[in-house]
């Protein structure tokens, strides 16, 4: 299976005071969206040792006892804030995600709470601090791509300003590989929202379907972000812009000696941090005009971004993985954004 190489914009670039510069890395970003979905993105705005720190709170999560996990564990009615692990909550729990996340919002919002651990101000600092950061990155973003057809740059501002966005903070435990018979590490989907933001370790095992319909790796880069189309924003742009699914599955296995001296493979442990971008709940979001033509129709009819968003994921909570193709009937009829 070969690697798929996304296109990789330079956020130094993008945001370039030199406009020429800037327009040519926008022209670019906005065709690799249009054509792949994905991208790497690098020189961002956080140095390595942020991210480092940030690295190691999550390990430092997740290796928390279990009481401990479970005191911040969250759920729908938390508006899936704290800790999550799909074999606890899901209906088939055998066929669940091989993960678990903890997810976090906007500390500033006080009618959706975080489940913060208790005694650790460093984790909420930097936390906050990432939310907020790749907020900005996502605002300018959004306004490159709402440039590219022919709109004032800040035209959605105004529908994501809010900070209705989320933070999951990944971990996909070490398993056998046989494990993978009936289960992977992520199911194949499409995220919701508008801009997902990845930043990965070293080990690898996400996989993006191609357009030939094939899966192929999208290997980790020291130093890159990885960035992607999520449903909302394809709607937005009428399907100009593609929200790709991808997936993550076992990556290269190891090797191990036991105390015996036998051997036996292994799949190593994976961390991720994603940062969903999402619109204002309220927001309802449909084709803009400018991406509708006569030789292209709206492929979208209207929907409240969060009745949307909050329908995934109990999707998720329930499920313990995504489908792959999600579409507007599956909403449940009685529910609230």
């Amino acid at each position: 299976m070969a690697d798929l190489m996304f296109p990789v914009i330079d956020y130094s670039r993008l945001v370039s005071a030199d406009a020429t510069i800037a327009a040519g890395e926008k022209d670019k970003l906005f065709q690799s969206f249009t054509e792949v979905g994905f991208i790497y993105l690098k020189s961002y705005v956080f140095t390595d040792d942020f991210m480092k720190t940030i690295f190691s709170h999550v390990h430092k999560l997740f290796d928390l006892p279990e009481e401990q996990k479970l005191a911040i564990e969250g759920g729908e009615k938390s508006a899936f804030r704290g800790w999550f692990e799909p074999v606890r909550t899901a209906s088939h729990p055998e066929s669940a995600d091989q993960k678990e996340a903890f997810g976090l919002g906007n500390d500033a919002d006080p009618t959706r709470p975080n489940h913060w651990p208790e005694d650790w101000p460093e984790f909420r600092q930097d936390c906050s601090r990432f939310f907020e950061e790749c907020f900005k990155m996502h605002l300018e973003i959004l306004c490159a791509l709402t440039e590219k057809v022919g709109l004032p740059r800040e035209t959605l501002v105004p529908s994501v300003q809010d900070k209705d966005s989320y933070t999951a903070l990944l971990y996909y435990p070490e398993t056998s590989v046989e494990s993978f018979d009936r289960r992977v590490r992520s199911a194949p989907h499409t995220d919701f929202g508008t801009l997902t933001l990845l930043f990965n370790d070293s080990v690898g095992g996400l996989q993006v379907r191609n357009k030939q319909g094939e899966w192929s790796d999208a290997p980790p880069i020291p130093g890159h972000a990885i960035v992607n189309v999520a449903d909302l924003l394809s709607r937005w742009f009428n399907n100009r812009l593609k929200s790709t699914e991808h997936r993550v599955v076992a990556p290269t296995v190891e090797t191990r000696q036991l105390a015996d001296g036998s051997v036996t493979n292994v799949v190593p442990a994976r961390y991720a941090i994603a940062w969903f971008g999402h619109p204002n709940r309220d927001a309802v979001i449909k084709p803009l005009e400018e991406c509708i033509a006569a030789d292209y129709p709206q492929q979208y009819e209207a929907v409240v971004a969060g009745k949307h968003v909050k329908e995934r994921m109990a999707r998720l909570l329930d499920e313990g993985k995504l489908p792959e193709k999600w579409s507007d009937d599956m909403h449940r009829k009685a529910v609230a954004a």
